[in-house]
């Protein structure tokens, strides 16, 4: 991160405080691994003692699916069931109860060509029981996930047309971090971050393209300044499938330490804020189109819950193949209102590999191995959120 040395950035700061006070929480929706179509299905997944809250129900119109998400405190038992007569779809959740906003709004109504209604109902104390009635009954797949815990179901309409290949990842574009006039952070041994981003942005466009054989493109490949802007209309103008930016964090507190992976959104944390906000200051234009993000925010589903799949993937294969070897905290996955990230069409990311100003990980990105390290594991989150799609298809 460049140091908070622009004057621009307390501006950034105060705007992105009055986003954090009015933008609702952030959802988390994360789909990822195999999808099972059968009718029924119980999953095995041993419980704690109580019962599973169910927080929430969301869901989403998607041109070939609608998908509806339920939100758990825990891992829970459950079975679906397809009722063709009453065209409905039942969901039964053993052993869980309803949280206060069900109970205040156990029926929904839905928009879209599929499912009319969503009707939820507490049996007992322990069973709560999901309707979902469709216009038109057509097959369905369905999935429990952890961290965090849900059960997304994909609804799929009745004798589809013809639909176009499933979505596939074709171009990559890997946007290293600062360059030129801006080198990004600088370690008190003269290391910058510009030099070290785009070192791993390299290593990781090789990996991709040997081992994943799709395009990639470098929003820079070499020590020279390329505005925000500039950065998302390249990865837009090339139509990418993905955005992945590198960066190396830094911090006042040369103690800290740590790695974490960002998609754009409501601020996670105010270090997160703070990171945004040092990111924004690079222009005029940032701050100027700065209130876009909060309305932009609202119209970003599908792309938002892609961005979170991939960031997890990524943040899951640093841990295990970079981590690893080289412990350190993770700081897991976390939104933040970047300008990079806001303006891309496609899911996008920005991955944080260690902090400059930590003399122990300084030491580490000074090394090759650990660049090479690092790219391998950007690689292997890549390839675990491609699989994902493909399993899912």
């Amino acid at each position: 991160m460049r140091q908070t040395r622009s004057y621009l950035y307390p501006v950034v700061l105060f705007i992105l405080s009055i986003y954090l006070s009015l933008t609702s929480a952030s959802h988390r929706v994360a789909v990822a691994g195999e999808m099972n179509s059968t009718p029924l299905r119980v999953a095995k997944t041993k419980l704690k003692p109580t019962s599973a809250v169910i927080s929430k129900i969301r869901h989403s119109n998607n041109p070939d699916r609608t998908r509806v998400v339920i939100d758990l405190n825990r891992p829970v038992s459950y079975a679906v069931t397809r009722d063709r007569a009453s065209q409905t779809l039942l969901v039964k959740l053993e052993a869980s109860s309803l949280g206060k906003s069900l109970k205040r709004q156990p029926e929904f109504t839905m928009t879209g060509d599929l499912v009319r209604k969503i009707e939820v109902t507490q049996k007992g104390n322990k069973t709560v029981y999901i309707a979902l009635l469709y216009k038109h009954l057509g097959e369905h797949k369905h999935l429990i996930l952890e961290n965090p815990n849900r059960l997304v179901i994909d609804l799929f309409p009745p004798n589809p047309t013809p639909r176009p290949p499933a979505f596939s990842i074709q171009t990559i574009v890997i946007d290293p971090g600062h360059g030129g006039k801006d080198p990004g952070a600088r370690s008190k041994g003269g290391l910058e971050e510009k030099n070290v981003a785009l070192d791993i942005s390299k290593r990781l466009k090789t990996l991709v393209e040997k081992r994943l054989k799709k395009k990639v493109i470098l929003t820079r490949d070499r020590d020279v300044f390329i505005p925000l802007k500039k950065r998302t209309e390249i990865a837009n103008e090339n139509k990418a499938d993905l955005f992945i930016s590198v960066h190396i964090n830094s911090s006042r507190s040369r103690k800290l330490k740590g790695i974490e992976v960002y998609l754009v959104g409501r601020p996670s944390d105010e270090r997160a804020l703070a990171v945004a906000a040092r990111e924004n200051a690079e222009t005029h234009d940032a701050v100027i189109n700065f209130q876009e993000m909060i309305l932009n925010d609202l119209e970003r589903d599908f792309t938002r819950n892609a961005s979170l799949e991939l960031a997890h993937f990524t943040n899951d294969a640093l841990k295990k193949n970079l981590m690893s070897k080289y412990p350190t905290n993770a700081l897991g996955v976390k939104r933040a209102p970047f300008y990079v990230l806001n303006h891309t069409k496609m899911p996008a990311i920005l991955a944080e590999i260690s902090f400059i100003s930590n003399r122990k990980e300084e030491k580490r990105l000074r090394s090759k191995n650990y660049r090479q390290r690092a790219a391998e594991s950007l690689l292997k989150g890549i390839e675990a959120y491609i699989r994902s799609l493909e399993i899912g298809a």
